[in-house]
């Protein structure tokens, strides 16, 4: 038997389950769902099985994550019902994407925020919950509530036996903090104001059906359809910034930035715009992480 704090999470997981099948099977019929009571990570779990050759769609739920990964080694685990935890394995062929296919992260982030702000305006004018303001997006790969950090993104990918020339199994990781219960200082959620009714299930839900067909749209289209929609929820546009450029460094205070300026938004191929001493400067997201220069980074470990 599961421990009861997971009971509840994982029939809420499973009903979720259900109704996402409902909306996907027409154009995804070989969509597997899988939920699982506990898991080190979702995404260590889905690239394993692409190793293996199981490399249909297939989008895996926890309960509960004990070893949770994020970009530059960071790690962090989730409780059962505090933060949705979830990874989507694809076999997709970025290198053809227009514009290339580094962007990837910007264009789940795009669909994660505008899928949660129609279902919390739903929900808001039906007398469900409170009214939260717009989902940010901060480069490469985080959303944002108001000013702080509300989860993240994290995209792997590997090749696997089996596929077609060029195509990769890629797996999309992303968190979201649900209820606040353990989440580091200076992370946000989405239950607000005692809103107790609102569960990872029905945030699931919310957000897989729109981030499928985002993620198609995207190896047609590429991002620059997106990036007037992306340039609208920017958080470090204008805002003076900090950036660490050499592999592995996780910026806190006691690793000083090696380059510094004000960002100017993002190009058509998903690249982070900053105007430095130096004159103007783009980076791609595998290059550098980057903070505003007027405070940390909230929540340097929360999701995924």
């Amino acid at each position: 038997m599961q421990p009861p704090s997971i009971a509840p999470v994982l029939a809420d997981l499973n009903a979720a389950a259900e109704r996402i099948w409902e909306a996907c099977s027409p154009r995804w019929p070989t969509l597997s769902l899988d939920v699982l009571p506990e898991v080190g990570s979702t995404n260590t779990e889905l690239m394993d099985r692409g190793r293996r050759g199981e490399t249909w769609p297939t989008a895996l739920v926890a309960a509960s994550q004990t070893a949770g990964r994020g970009r530059r080694g960071r790690s962090w685990a989730a409780q059962p019902g505090d933060t949705l935890t979830c990874s989507l394995g694809l076999p997709l062929q970025l290198d053809e994407v227009p514009g290339g296919g580094s962007a990837l992260s910007l264009a789940v982030g795009l669909s994660l925020a505008q899928s949660l702000d129609r279902a919390l305006q739903a929900r808001h004018a039906s007398g469900q919950g409170p009214a939260l303001p717009p989902i940010g997006l901060k480069w490469p790969n985080d959303l944002w509530l108001g000013a702080r950090k509300l989860g993240g993104i994290l995209i792997e990918a590997t090749p696997a036996p089996g596929l077609p020339e060029g195509r990769r199994w890629v797996v999309i990781g992303f968190g979201l903090n649900v209820r606040p219960g353990q989440a580091p200082a200076g992370s946000a959620w989405l239950a607000r104001d005692g809103d107790d009714r609102l569960g990872v299930g029905e945030v699931w839900s919310w957000l897989l059906p729109d981030l499928l067909e985002a993620v198609a749209r995207f190896q047609t289209s590429g991002f620059a359809p997106l990036l007037p929609a992306w340039s609208d929820r920017d958080v470090l546009k204008g805002q003076a910034v900090s950036l660490w450029t050499r592999p592995g460094q996780v910026p806190d205070a006691q690793t000083p930035p090696d380059a510094s300026g004000t960002a100017q938004g993002v190009d058509e191929s998903g690249a982070l715009l900053v105007h430095t001493a130096f004159g103007p400067q783009r980076w791609s997201s595998g290059e550098v992480s980057v903070r505003p220069a007027s405070s940390a980074d909230p929540s340097s470990t929360s999701p995924p």
